[in-house]
């Protein structure tokens, strides 16, 4: 079992600080740098894959220095907030949410490697994920079969204005990945795995049946 890395905070305070735009705009790229390419590079080029080793590739390569100045601007703004809890907060959505989210696809993956003895399921690199959204592919000798993009079950519940926009975007780019490569599907999840999963195998089945 992968480690997990804990949300450090007060629920409520958790959610009121991720719904602070002045917040989040210190997680921008600019200030914490592309932590999916980071974690995806590290899992390319890292020997040994533990969180530890996460810490110490993030470290080398953006610096901790970094996220203790998120921290002091994130805190000038919010001083009834320890500076301690603010780090712990900073961490947690940079390190954590990270490696969390990239140890998630990689168990949905497994679990449809289970699935699916017969074929090579594996996770996209970086660059493949930023521009069409697919979070790996299921290939059959030298051909691609079948995109995945892996999803939260809460992303079907998403509705407001800019989570639609999102998800719009999110389609657009699934549907550039159709007309280069491959159709797609999507997979979701909940704390106890693939959710539907039958229903899933048996749409990835159709799939690859019609696209062979």
């Amino acid at each position: 079992m992968a480690y997990k890395y804990k949300q450090p905070l007060d629920d409520a305070l958790y959610r009121k600080l991720n719904k602070d735009k002045s917040v989040n705009h210190f997680f921008q790229t600019k200030y914490v740098g592309k932590c999916m390419k980071l974690i995806s590079d590290f899992y390319k080029h890292y020997e040994s894959k533990t969180h530890k080793d996460w810490e110490h590739s993030y470290r080398c390569s953006v610096g901790f220095k970094q996220l203790s100045y998120v921290s002091q601007r994130i805190h000038l703004k919010n001083q009834w907030i320890p500076l301690d809890q603010v780090k712990q907060y900073v961490f947690y959505r940079v390190i954590g949410q990270t490696w969390n989210g990239y140890q998630q696809e990689l168990s949905i993956i497994d679990e449809l490697k289970a699935e699916f003895t017969n074929i090579d399921i594996v996770k996209t690199d970086f660059e493949k994920d930023h521009t069409y959204c697919i979070d790996a592919e299921i290939i059959k000798g030298e051909y691609i079969m079948l995109g995945i993009q892996i999803k939260p079950i809460s992303y079907k519940m998403m509705n407001t204005a800019y989570q639609n926009r999102a998800k719009a975007n999110h389609k657009e780019k699934n549907d550039n990945y159709a007309r280069k490569y491959a159709p797609y599907v999507y997979v979701y999840y909940d704390d106890n795995g693939i959710v539907d999963k039958q229903e899933t195998i048996n749409k990835i089945n159709t799939i690859m049946h019609l696209n062979i």
